[in-house]
């Protein structure tokens, strides 16, 4: 077991957040280049770059496995990065990063679970060696003859700098900073700790960057000149110098452009001091430092030197002085509470403006005032709204992933389509959607797409089957579609399961197919007579309904047997607050979501006709809708029965249109949405059409339609 190091609580969310992202980024660009089977020269770049940040961060964290890890990794890609031509068989880098990448998320799970305490430090003692080999048996490639196995991977570009120097004498760089970047020397600094260990040898100029602020401006006008000789491998090294963070460049130097500043008094017997290619002034010139082993920093200058280079970093994306965009991170958690005060002051603010005290009363600087604070909480609440809209396009690239898993193992050719990954809706329905969609994509590929290829032939079908992963707006919700062109849902097949499980509530032949396709969705349902790594356990398809459920939306299927599967997710874009119409029925008062609002009138006696089956309909501008009566929808006694006397709202939704009736029309209402309380869960309340309910201005209850169970 392993603890976090004392003082480094602070800094975890920042690490977790910034690590999952570089590792989406890394997902993302192997699933990209694996279809093409090939690694384009931006790519290794970029998979070089975020091996060695991973690595950088994990090392400062004081995760030593993470760091282990990502640092063969970027050992492997270094050689690919130097020789891209070495790569004869991708398939088995491809396997190689995947597992890095998985290893990588099930450590950092482990410590997110136990924050605070002792975690498991896993062992990747054989995922590093398969590393090792990799890169060795690539730089053996490279090179043309077999390498040792402890031999660190060596650029093409300085080995003939290391043979001009020989071997491990003296070699002296001199590395140049990206321009105004700041706090250079302790940037200088922290490049010299991080190749200490490395040199037998070490010796830089200016020397006391560690104390001087202004050897800053010497680095910027002159550039840091190190002399080292290498315990080992000196590209190595050159190599770590050259990826450090901040450095533009380096070169190497010899002879008297070596020769660090303020040496001479150090040599006081050199007939004539050599001249150095470019001036370096010391205000106090400082003895060389001596070896790592007689001069190592102690860890509190280090992480001084660290704190110093952040805060520079900081204050620089603060003042826009690199022209980059000023973001901030903030924990989801303040945000959770920031959009609970914003829903209270809407609350607050529709209690003072409905007081019954205020009945009858004209107050013309009230009003106004009112009105400027209506339009400062609307604001404000799509401003707080905005900050938490997220697009899907995280949740989708890692059904990529899942996707290519599967493919591989259940040996299936498939195509995986992503549409509308860009699409925006609120981070904690982002974080709640992708159990659900993972569900369904498994089951599209375990279930749906054939697992024989004759199968597909003989049904008139491409060999390579198609899965398709959509989301789209509409009407104030998302639509999200997961869909595959496989073998679809056999209704015979599902009511005999069915039947076997006692799971029918109706006979048999009162079962329509849209009703049969949605029996999956029943807990413990599963087709699957064995146990498979993906189906069979009875398990997935109740949870995708519970989870969707929770976010107040809803799932529908809709299957074709031998044509395919659609599964069907419609949720809103924001859980808490929504533009609503209130509308009376008897002594209750509805809520009924703007979006899904076409218009509202009053019926006109020849408007009202009467299908064949005897139910109302209502003729529109041509078009005849049913009408759907909220008093006998939910048994509530009220004196409105006759359709002239009541008001209409024609509502859409799935596709489908209805006509409300209810008693009057009260008006339009931003209003926070609450969750039904537990205990009426057992009711199953939401499939009847209501979603939620709200507090009005008076204090009493709203109940908030949901015109998609509702119409549905």
């Amino acid at each position: 077991m392993a603890k976090i190091e004392p003082g480094m609580e602070a800094m975890l969310d920042m690490y977790f957040f910034e690590t999952n992202s570089l590792l989406e980024q890394l997902d993302e660009i192997l699933l990209r280049t694996e279809q093409a089977n090939a690694f384009e020269s931006d790519d290794i770049k970029e998979i070089f770059r975020i091996m060695h940040t991973i690595k950088g961060s994990s090392a400062m964290m004081g995760f030593d496995n993470l760091s282990v890890l990502a640092h063969k990794a970027e050992d492997m890609f270094f050689v690919i990065r130097e020789n891209p031509d070495v790569i004869t068989d991708v398939s088995f880098v491809y396997d190689l990063v995947f597992q890095v990448s998985d290893s990588y998320k099930a450590q950092i799970e482990a410590i997110q679970n136990n924050i605070g305490g002792e975690y498991e430090q896993m062992d990747f003692d054989e995922l590093t060696s398969k590393l090792i080999k990799a890169r060795d048996k690539l730089n053996s490639e490279a090179s043309g003859d077999a390498a040792p196995a402890d031999t660190q991977a060596a650029p093409a570009a300085s080995s003939a700098a290391s043979a001009a120097a020989g071997g491990n004498d003296k070699i002296s760089v001199r590395v140049f900073f990206e321009e105004g970047c700041q706090m250079e020397n302790l940037r200088a600094f922290l490049l010299i700790n991080t190749i200490r260990e490395e040199c037998s040898f070490l010796e830089f100029s200016p020397a006391d960057v560690e104390t001087n602020a202004e050897s800053s401006k010497e680095i910027v006008d002159h550039g840091f000149l190190i002399t080292f000789s290498a315990n080992d491998d000196r590209d190595y090294i050159l190599k770590q110098i050259e990826t450090a963070l901040n450095v533009q460049s380096y070169e190497i130097v010899s002879g008297d452009e070596a020769k660090p500043a303020g040496t001479e008094a150090a040599a006081p017997k050199a007939e004539v001091p050599p001249e150095p290619v470019k001036e370096i002034k010391t205000e106090k010139p400082a003895p060389a430092p001596k070896a790592p082993e007689k001069s190592k920093p102690t860890d509190q200058s280090i992480e001084k030197a660290q704190a110093a280079v952040a805060n520079a970093n900081a204050q620089q994306a603060a003042s826009g002085g690199a022209q980059k965009q000023s973001l901030i991170s903030v924990n989801l958690a303040k945000l959770d509470a920031l959009h609970d005060i914003v829903g209270e002051i809407i609350t607050t603010e529709s209690m003072v403006i409905s007081n019954p005290d205020l009945e009858g009363l004209e107050l013309e600087s009230f009003t106004k005032a009112a009105r400027d604070l209506k339009k400062l909480t609307s604001e404000l609440q799509d401003t707080v709204m905005s900050i938490r809209m997220v697009p899907l396009a995280g949740v989708f690239q890692k059904m990529n992933r899942i996707v290519r898993d599967m493919r591989k193992k259940l040996n299936k050719d498939v195509e995986f389509v992503m549409e509308g990954e860009d699409t925006e809706v609120d981070k904690s329905i982002v974080d709640s959607l992708q159990d659900p969609i993972m569900h369904l994509v498994r089951n599209c590929m375990d279930h749906g797409i054939e697992d024989d290829v004759q199968d597909r032939i003989y049904a008139g079908k491409p060999e390579k089957g198609t899965l398709r992963l959509s989301a789209q707006n509409a009407s104030g919700e998302v639509i999200i579609t997961i869909s595959d062109d496989g073998a679809g849902i056999d209704p015979d097949k599902i009511m005999a399961k069915a039947k076997k499980m006692n799971l029918l509530t109706k006979p048999e032949n009162e079962y329509s197919e849209k009703e049969i396709q949605n029996l999956i969705l029943l807990p413990g349902f599963s087709t699957n007579e064995q146990v498979t790594e993906f189906s069979g356990r009875g398990v997935g398809m109740d949870v995708v309904k519970a989870n969707v459920e929770k976010c107040n939306g809803s799932i529908i299927v809709d299957s074709k047997k031998g044509v395919g599967t659609n599964f069907i997710i419609k949720i809103p874009l924001t859980l808490a607050i929504i533009d609503g119409m209130e509308i009376t029925v008897g002594d209750l008062v509805f809520t009924v979501p703007i979006s899904t609002i076409h218009e509202s009138f009053k019926v006109e006696p020849e408007q009202i006709l009467r299908d064949t089956s005897g139910n109302e309909m209502i003729m529109i501008r041509g078009v005849c809708y049913p009408i759907l009566r909220m008093h006998e929808k939910f048994g509530i006694d009220t004196e409105i029965t006759d359709l002239q006397d009541g008001i209409l709202l024609l509502v859409e939704s799935n596709n489908k249109s209805v006509c409300i009736f209810a008693d009057k029309l009260i008006g339009e209402q931003q209003v926070v949405v609450k969750p039904f309380p537990k205990y009426l869960s057992r009711y199953n309340i939401k499939s009847e059409g209501l979603s939620g309910c709200t507090i009005m201005g008076d204090g009493s209850i709203s109940l908030i339609i949901d015109t998609n169970t509702l119409i549905g």
